[in-house]
């Protein structure tokens, strides 16, 4: 009988996180014994704990904020896509192996085909220019997206981030260039940590026939979210997308396609 097979998701902090739970269901469905845990890893500790995990057998690991990035110095390969982004939230781990991937941009374009929006053509914005925005614009870019217009708090920061991701546009945050785009799109999409009180952009300046995605996920629809579908927006929240990367990166460490139905039974999506 094989060895169960051991996964994790690492962030800090970690809040709240359906990883283990989709990771479960996921080795569930293939018929593989195994588990998933949470762990809260500080940045300063990443390493070790990556060095640890993988002596201790993990086949793989997801990370969130704010390791996304960080994680890069420390693997033995990582894919083109994960070093253009400059992210990383998928890891494998093997005998002398531990290789990075994204599949934050995999998963979002999986989730608009499942939710019937095409992307070809489409004039895209992203709130927010860090790793999962990165990420996003370019598998957008590669899928033939219009235009991918970025807002990014500090531009000219943000833009050297960017180079590798040719057709995409990093604005200042509410500018008038982000205006001009946000006036135009047909796709917005929330891909900063704000959620609660604070809107990531006002619901007003977004078109009537656009799609909103809030890449943000809780136990319960964000405020952002349910104001956007008060106001007659088609929006989701960030658990679509988080259905979507866990089954792209239980592949990678299982090698198999993960059914989709038992993923999104496990988290109760669509909601």
């Amino acid at each position: 009988m094989s060895a169960p097979v051991k996964l994790a998701v690492l962030g800090d902090p970690l809040a709240f996180t359906l990883s283990p739970v989709l990771h479960r269901a996921g080795l569930q469905a293939l018929g593989m014994q195994g588990g998933s845990e949470a762990l809260r890893v500080p940045q300063s500790r990443l390493g070790a704990t990556l060095a640890r995990l993988a002596a201790d057998g993990y086949r793989g690991v997801n990370l969130t904020h704010p390791l996304k990035r960080a994680v890069l110095e420390h693997l033995t390969e990582a894919s083109d896509a994960a070093r253009r982004a400059g992210s990383v939230n998928t890891v494998r781990f093997g005998p002398g192996l531990m290789r990075g991937d994204t599949t934050d941009g995999a998963g979002f374009l999986a989730l608009m085909e499942d939710l019937g929006v095409g992307v070809g053509k489409a004039s895209v914005v992203l709130l927010g220019a860090g790793g999962a925005a990165r990420s996003l614009g370019l598998s957008l870019v590669e899928a033939g997206a219009a235009r991918v217009t970025a807002w990014a708090r500090r531009p000219g920061e943000a833009s050297a981030a960017w180079e590798g991701i040719a057709g995409a546009q990093v604005v200042g945050w509410d500018s008038e260039a982000g205006r001009a785009a946000l006036a135009g799109a047909e796709l917005v999409v929330n891909a900063t940590p704000l959620t609660g009180p604070e809107e990531p952009c006002a619901l007003g300046l977004v078109p009537r026939g656009a799609r909103v995605v809030d890449l943000v996920y809780g136990p319960e629809l964000t405020p952002w979210v349910r104001s956007a579908r008060a106001a007659g927006l088609e929006a989701v929240d960030g658990l679509g997308l988080l259905v979507f990367q866990a089954r792209c990166s239980l592949a990678l460490w299982t090698g198999r396609e993960v059914p989709l139905a038992p993923l999104a039974a496990a988290v109760g999506w669509p909601r």
